[in-house]
């Protein structure tokens, strides 16, 4: 079962790990330092990794 992550259904939301079980949600334009990307997903189903480079633009 998909679950969508944003109000919008056509956006996109970038998953960040921060630290020990913290997580960030933002979207692909916003800024977040210091967390690794582990996932995306867009209409509330997982993004393709070669399709999160896109993102980086």
């Amino acid at each position: 079962m998909a679950r969508i992550l944003s109000r919008s259904l056509s956006s996109t939301v970038v998953v960040y790990r921060a630290a020990e079980n913290k997580f960030i949600t933002a979207s692909p334009r916003d800024t977040v330092r210091g967390g690794l990307v582990i996932g995306a997903y867009r209409n509330g189903y997982g993004v393709s990794p070669s399709e999160m480079l896109t993102f980086a633009h």
